[in-house]
């Protein structure tokens, strides 16, 4: 049985510069973050802005061996979803051990050449 490792609170702050999927108009955007893909969060959809603001906080409830935060940017569309991007923050790394992460976090394009625009996040770890 794992032992809980702390309680993780994440703030989606803002995103900017977010490739547009869509052919008309610019992106419905969400975030959703996840520790361990069995439980995912999202924040709300921000509509019609490749620059949106979130300003939203989710606490998870860390348990050993979960060292990743990820994040994963949508476009919303009607009964659809398209891929914005994507990244992972190393809570190992970055985090743990640390008061605060403030930092914008790339998107990355395939094989990482370009970006598909950058979200704001602030991650605070308490044991």
């Amino acid at each position: 049985m794992s032992h809980a490792q702390g309680t993780l609170t994440v703030t989606i702050v803002e995103g900017r510069n977010l490739k547009d999927e869509d052919t008309f108009g610019k992106n419905d955007a969400y975030v959703e973050i996840y520790v361990n893909e069995d439980y995912k969060q999202r924040t709300t959809t921000i509509q019609n802005t490749n620059n949106p603001t979130w300003n939203q906080k989710f606490t998870f409830y860390l348990k050993k061996g979960e060292d990743d935060l990820h994040l994963h940017v949508y476009d919303e569309d009607v009964g659809d979803k398209d891929s914005v991007g994507s990244a992972k923050i190393d809570l190992k790394k970055h985090v743990f051990g640390k008061n605060r992460y403030d930092q914008w976090v790339k998107l990355p394009a395939m094989l990482g050449l370009r970006s598909n625009g950058e979200i704001h996040v602030i991650i605070e770890h308490q044991l």
